[in-house]
């Protein structure tokens, strides 16, 4: 049912925000865009691991609670440094938010808790294990979901400074971006990717997310360039190409092993 829901709100969202444009009464949708796309990712972990897990009842049991506990890491960090980053201007930048995303909780909306959900999950979701163990693990899938979001977000952030989300102080770095934001975003991202250390993937979960991934890509990255970010739109074609290599490298990798 989410499967329908955030795609849905997908379209009819990216028809909105691309050619029409959103109409006051209904700002509240660029929120609830982020709580779809964030309960989307989830069930996609959730489903891989429950399949990658069916020969073991007691595991497949932990594996709901094991996800609301991440996602509920997530969310309270994720706003955590949000605050931070508001009230400090450290971590990513000098910046603040208007509240189109929703009600403001200290400077920050809410559903920006939901947002680091949804960008930490679908990273996780293209992110491989390479017949890694350990700690070994830990830090390739550290790197790579850094890696993802830090890639999403040179096309989400300077979209959502252009449009009004948020407000940069400065003019320099990427479209007004600082430099900065995007380190912290890799660095927070890895952090953040520990919640979900233990957490498995099928190909078809992989395969789900990877489209999703792209879709986000594709719909902020073709906003940049209707607002001249050209750039932003390069970047998001690039990156869509980049996550479907990585898909068919991991499948001809998996075939290969049969």
């Amino acid at each position: 049912m989410i499967r329908i829901v955030f795609w849905v709100w997908y379209f009819i969202g990216a028809l909105l925000l691309i050619w029409l444009g959103i109409p006051e009464s209904l700002q509240f949708s660029n929120g609830l865009f982020l709580i779809f796309y964030a309960a989307y990712a989830a069930d996609l972990i959730y489903k891989g691991s429950k399949q990658q897990l069916m020969s073991d009842q007691s595991v497949i049991k932990q594996c709901k609670p094991v996800i609301w506990v991440s996602a509920i890491l997530i969310w309270t960090l994720g706003m955590s440094v949000e605050w931070i980053g508001v009230h400090s201007g450290k971590l990513f930048g000098t910046y603040n938010y208007s509240d189109i995303l929703g009600p403001l909780l200290y400077g920050v909306p809410i559903t920006l808790g939901f947002a680091w959900i949804a960008v930490i999950y679908n990273a996780a979701l293209i992110s491989y294990d390479f017949g890694l163990r350990g700690p070994r693990l830990w830090l390739a899938k550290a790197l790579q979901i850094g890696f993802w979001t830090v890639l999403l977000d040179l096309v989400l952030d300077p979209v959502a400074h252009a449009r009004g989300f948020w407000h940069w102080g400065s003019n320099g770095g990427f479209y007004g971006v600082p430099w900065s934001n995007f380190a912290g975003w890799f660095i927070v991202g890895m952090i953040l990717s520990l919640t979900l250390r233990n957490v498995k993937s099928t190909s078809l979960s992989v395969r789900s997310g990877t489209r999703l991934y792209q879709a986000i890509l594709i719909l902020f990255g073709t906003i940049g360039l209707r607002e001249g970010l050209l750039l932003c739109g390069v970047i998001a074609v690039l990156g869509a190409l980049l996550a479907e290599g990585s898909l068919r490298y991991v499948g001809s990798r998996q075939t290969q092993r049969l």
